[in-house]
């Protein structure tokens, strides 16, 4: 059974992730992990002896806390609780413990909520964008302004290397789910040479949940984002799958040249992003 790691601080946006992993529980056979840190509060006059004591009754409350939060959730949504447990660690660095706590405890997926209002530029640099530029742990990006629905389609947004390896775990994701996979490539001039049915027809026999096949020419005056937001509104996807580089920033990867007021799709799809292969 895989296992999703799901981060709250008990924000509001930060329910936007655990919808989206509750969504995928009624979808999947999957356990998810509810996990909160936070930070304990030692008055500096305490006794040594009751520092112990302290800490307990801290991690207590947070975790009764954490428990009435996802029982909450659950019924606003009025799903029935699948198989989840709520986790709760003191650590001085949110994506530090995370990172830890879901290397250390074989996770399939972490799934985190983003929060600002419209540009990548609000992920970058906050704990999620950190999460995301470290993790060996595939992590499901979900706008804070997500809206539960039913996941019909992934979309795999593809530069073509190692597409095998790739495309396997693509498909696999989205067999996990029931649904199919889209693939998008967005190609220079003279870059392919084979013809979109024939890729078509070839990768729909090796992989089975691959349903339709996006060749778009790249634009380079409208850049990646924007044409991506394009291709997201023609077929809209419920989630979109990228493959990172570690060696470069996700953001660098991804978006690098262009600007914030084009990449405003990340507040609209939820993103799945896998550690590139052999990075």
């Amino acid at each position: 059974m895989k296992k999703i790691l799901v981060t709250t601080d008990f924000s509001a946006a930060s329910k936007a992730g655990m919808r989206f992993a509750i969504q995928m529980a009624t979808q999947m056979e999957v356990e998810l992990v509810f996990f909160h840190c936070f930070h304990a509060l030692i008055p500096s006059t305490i006794h040594r002896d009751h520092i112990k004591n302290s800490l307990q009754e801290q991690s207590r409350f947070h975790q009764q806390q954490l428990e009435h939060f996802v029982e909450k959730l659950h019924r606003s949504m009025h799903v029935q609780p699948g198989r989840h447990r709520c986790v709760v660690v003191e650590h001085l660095n949110p994506e530090q413990a995370v990172l830890e706590y879901a290397h250390a405890n074989d996770f399939q997926f972490i799934c985190m909520s983003t929060r600002g209002a419209g540009s990548i530029l609000k992920i970058i640099g906050t704990h999620t964008g950190n999460v995301l530029h470290r993790s060996t742990v595939p992590v499901l990006v979900v706008p804070h302004r997500y809206r539960v629905r039913k996941i019909k389609k992934v979309l795999y947004a593809s530069d073509l290397e190692n597409i095998d390896l790739e495309m396997s775990k693509v498909a696999g994701f989205a067999e996990a789910l029931q649904v199919k996979a889209d693939l998008a490539h967005f190609y220079f001039p003279g870059e392919i040479r084979l013809s979109q049915e024939h890729l078509k027809q070839m990768w729909q026999m090796k992989y089975p949940q691959l349903d339709q096949l996006y060749l778009e020419q790249y634009d380079f005056n409208a850049g990646f984002p924007a044409q991506l937001d394009l291709l997201c509104k023609k077929i809209r996807p419920s989630i979109v799958v990228f493959f990172s580089h570690t060696k470069k920033t996700w953001f660098d990867k991804f978006f690098g040249h262009s600007t914030a007021e084009s990449v405003s799709f990340v507040t609209k799809v939820p993103m799945l992003v896998f550690r590139k292969i052999g990075s």
